[in-house]
């Protein structure tokens, strides 16, 4: 377990062990290890047990590889899952407790990609799931709007996990999602108008709208996916996420038939490459499933007003939809086979597809190899095979190696178009957001215990607040095997951290914030009371003393760019003198 790296003290590391860092650091990186993750169905679609290493056969780039470690998981192994730590009071971590040694499982709701016609329905049919579930089914649960949502963590328990599919009852109406082909009544069908050319120059205003809502919907999908796969990176092993969604309305990953993965989708290529590496890390394996199920289109409907005038033709939306539907259906069952996953399309019984893609992902082998080529940058194809025999094989197609240099030079055009990409830190502190684990840490969090009519040293304030204050004083102990410190010539390692604390209200305003960046060369013995003791540092946040509010708390690796995050109700922080002895945050 990660969490045992740490020793549980409090004492910040001397500020004399580090060297002024330069304002631009140089960083190289290559493949060292790669997880793959192999189901094997038999003709039958029953999974294959009790193979061997030596049955596997497994390329790179067409090159064979050394399998250095091989293991198999099946579904009636009792999953075990790692005790919480003894930690003191006032003491909080983002440690995810998940199954150590079985596959997790993640149930994702989407309703930014589902018309509204299908909520209510797929909804009654996802708590039925959760009823007959198998005893000891351990789930956690999402939902997905405009924003990504954590409902329940991992747990089997089975009243939280209900509790947590009925939380959402109410039917939500995506703002980005267009009407069904056929369904929507545009003005340019509904109203009599005698010029083509005018009738034309409305369609077409009504296409530019649609095709603006389709790229904000695979923005704030990409997004979502990136901060989900942030969230189950510090969860060990096999991920299986069953993503419930009327619509996928472009792969996130690439395609690997093609030399530029990214190619026929280039505007979203940073964040597709970004997001595609994550869960090729985080060993996410995604499960679709269609909620349209055996779907008409609304054409069927003889009522439908769109055609009351005769203007549009009926056939031409007919192969519209005909088309949107095999696009869709190709983009879940691509999204699938990239990641190890399998796609559930044209069935109406959610709770079968559900139970298959967990069953599906329960049984699993598990090959680690270190690449005979260490210095190819870009995409690399993975390949599995066995000996002759009807098996079907399903595994992550491969992974991306980054060139550090590439980022250095002029903007592609697929750069130029895309839109600025967020800040990864802002969107994954975001109030009530799933707390990422890709740093593990853990936090004493204590307030002074007399009130402040002031603000925390080089606190800013976002909303107006009124005195008197809580001084929070946060002391951090990060995991170092988390953050990236690459080595240099002289000895050293670089070090560039963020640390960043906010204060919100219970509606989700923000009102007080604190940010602090160390940008530092380690000495080897600053290094060495990283690894016995974890990396640490300290800062304060006032907190208005009378309302409900919350502290979120997170660290930045600004070097690997990888994230960890807590949220705590203001009201359980303990009342307790500053930790004595210690450097503040400057």
């Amino acid at each position: 377990m990660r969490l045992a790296l740490f020793v549980w003290s409090w004492l910040l590391v001397s500020p004399g062990a580090f060297a002024q860092a330069p304002e631009t650091p140089t960083l190289h990186t290559g493949a060292q290890i790669v997880v793959v993750d192999v189901t094997v169905l038999d003709q039958h679609g029953d999974p294959v047990h009790h193979l061997k290493p030596t049955n596997f056969t497994l390329l790179e780039n067409g090159t064979p590889q050394a399998v250095s470690q091989f293991e198999e998981h099946m579904a009636t192994d009792a999953a075990r899952v790692a005790a919480a730590p003894a930690l003191g009071p006032g003491t909080y971590t983002n440690f995810p407790f998940a199954p150590e040694d079985s596959a997790s499982n993640i149930l994702l709701f989407d309703t930014l990609n589902t018309p509204e016609s299908d909520q209510a329905m797929a909804r009654q049919k996802l708590i039925a799931f959760v009823k007959a579930a198998r005893p000891g089914t351990r789930l956690a649960v999402f939902t997905l709007s405009t924003r990504l949502t954590l409902l329940q963590g991992f747990t089997s328990d089975s009243a939280l996990l209900l509790a947590a599919v009925s939380k959402s009852t109410k039917v939500q109406s995506s703002p980005v999602l267009p009407e069904s082909i056929g369904a929507e009544e545009s003005l340019s069908s509904t109203v009599r108008i005698p010029s083509a050319e005018i009738k034309g120059t409305m369609r077409q205003g009504e296409a530019m709208q649609t095709t603006a809502q389709n790229r904000l919907r695979v923005l704030t999908t990409l997004r979502a996916m990136n901060q989900l796969a942030r969230y189950l990176s510090g969860i060990p092993g096999r991920k299986n996420l069953v993503w419930l969604s009327g619509s996928f309305p472009l792969n996130v990953l690439p395609n690997a038939g093609l030399k530029n993965g990214f190619g026929a989708t280039d505007s979203f290529e940073s964040e597709m490459h970004e997001t595609a590496n994550l869960f090729a890390r985080s060993q996410v394996a995604i499960y679709p499933v269609d909620l349209h199920g055996l779907q008409n289109s609304a054409l069927s409907d003889a009522s439908s007003g769109k055609y009351v005038f005769g203007s549009l033709s009926v056939q031409s939306d007919v192969d519209a939809f005909s088309n949107q539907k095999l696009d869709e259906q190709g983009t879940m069952r691509q999204l699938a086979e990239s990641t190890g996953g399998k796609a559930y399309v044209n069935t109406n019984d959610l709770k079968d597809s559900i139970g298959k893609a967990l069953d599906n992902g329960a049984n699993y082998y598990t090959l680690i190899y270190s690449p005979t080529d260490k210095e190819k940058t870009g995409y690399r194809r993975i390949e599995v095979r066995l000996p002759a025999g009807n098996y079907s094989l399903s595994y992550r197609r491969g992974y991306y190696v980054d060139d550090p240099a590439s980022k250095k030079g002029v903007a592609s055009n697929a750069d130029k178009k895309a839109l600025p990409p967020p800040d990864p830190m802002h969107v994954a502190m975001q109030y009530g957001a799933p707390p990422p684990s890709q740093i593990l840490f853990k936090a004493l969090v204590v307030a002074d215990a007399r009130s402040s009519d002031k603000l925390a040293e080089g606190n800013i304030v976002a909303s107006k607040s009124k005195p008197p204050y809580r001084l929070v004083t946060i002391a951090y102990a990060a995991n170092p095997g988390d953050i990236t410190m690459p080595a240099r010539e002289d000895g050293t390692r670089h070090v560039d951290l963020e640390f960043v604390a906010l204060v919100y209200d219970r509606d989700g305003k923000l009102f007080i914030q604190q940010s602090n960046r160390i940008n530092v060369f380690a000495r080897p013995e600053a290094v060495r009371d990283f690894l016995r003791e974890g990396v640490r540092y300290q800062q304060q946040i006032a907190v208005p003393a009378k309302g409900e509010y919350y502290v979120r708390s997170g660290i930045h690796d600004l070097i690997g760019d990888k994230i960890g995050a807590i949220e705590i109700p203001a009201s359980s922080i303990a009342s307790a003198p500053s930790p004595s002895g210690q450097m503040s945050a400057k």
